[in-house]
């Protein structure tokens, strides 16, 4: 079994291993720290360049979203105007303009919601046909509660009914080619932009996620190299106590073999006072200091 002072020796050995690991370990963690936040802030570059790209092309993004129902609208509209322009049976119902709409007096926007009310009931339209027909009735109620509220005069007599031609619906539906025409030119326009932008986006995105995987690498780094430092404290902090229980234990042995081998002096030089034999001065005082009287 190792002595006291073996397992001192000992314990000093390991402490001093520990003491350099503790300091490699303490320098990787601040080399690691430095990494993170390098990581971090390229992290945080690319995000921001790209976040500053796509706020360029959000308003287009979001103006060309805006403009989808409204085309939507527009090919229906012009779908439906093509069927009726088609047709030879049976009579088709006046889809007027807003500015045709405001031009109408009292009475006939009433006798116009007559028709459009007498198609609904009496025809078998498709369901976007119905939904357009439904869309323009509920126009000319507003607007014929509008002249009512403004108490327009009703005329008495009706002045004759509003022919709807091809020609006209031709024409209407050539304005409306224009404006799909207008509207899929400003939308590609659109989509060219935002495909460019998302050109430059995209590399940016990828080098952000490659600064993001290396930052959390070497943050996980961090958080290891930090258990690791904290059990190897932990392990310095117990060999320090038991270093210090052990040098304790160590000056006891010592102060005991110190002081035994007084008694044993001491011991002798009263034998040698009672057997009558001179003491020399230095026994003497040695006698006094712990007590005994030499004469």
């Amino acid at each position: 079994m190792a002595t006291h002072k073996e397992q001192l020796k000992l314990h000093y050995e390991r402490q001093r291993t520990l003491i350099d690991e503790i300091k490699i370990m303490r320098s990787d963690l601040q080399t690691e720290q430095k990494l993170t936040t390098r990581f971090r802030k390229q992290r945080d570059k690319y995000k921001a360049e790209r976040q500053a790209l796509f706020a360029k092309v959000a308003p287009d993004i979001e103006s060309q979203d805006s403009q989808k129902d409204f085309l939507e609208k527009l090919r229906k509209r012009r779908a439906f105007l093509r069927r009726q322009a088609q047709r030879t049976d049976g009579p088709v119902f006046k889809i007027l303009t807003a500015a045709q709409l405001e031009q109408l007096t009292l009475v006939e926007l009433k006798f116009h919601l007559y028709e459009l009310e007498f198609m609904q009931q009496t025809s078998t339209l498709s369901r976007e046909d119905e939904e357009i027909l439904i869309e323009e009735i509920k126009r000319v109620e507003d607007q014929i509660a509008y002249l009512e509220k403004k108490n327009e005069a009703i005329v008495a007599d009706y002045l004759g009914n509003i022919p709807e031609t091809k020609e006209k619906l031709e024409l209407e539906i050539t304005e409306i080619d224009k404006k799909i025409a207008k509207e899929e030119a400003d939308r590609k326009e659109i989509r060219e932009k935002v495909q460019q932008i998302y050109s430059r986006i995209k590399p940016l995105k990828e080098e952000e996620d490659k600064a993001h995987q290396e930052f959390v690498v070497h943050l996980q780094k961090i958080d290891e190299l930090k258990a690791l430092v904290q059990a190897k404290q932990e392990e310095l902090d117990s060999l320090k106590g038991k270093i210090s229980k052990i040098k304790k234990l160590i000056a006891e042995e010592e102060h005991k073999q110190v002081y035994g081998k007084i008694e044993e002096k001491i011991e002798a030089l009263l034998k040698k006072k009672d057997k009558g034999e001179d003491l020399s001065p230095e026994e003497q005082e040695f006698l006094m200091s712990y007590g005994h009287v030499p004469f």
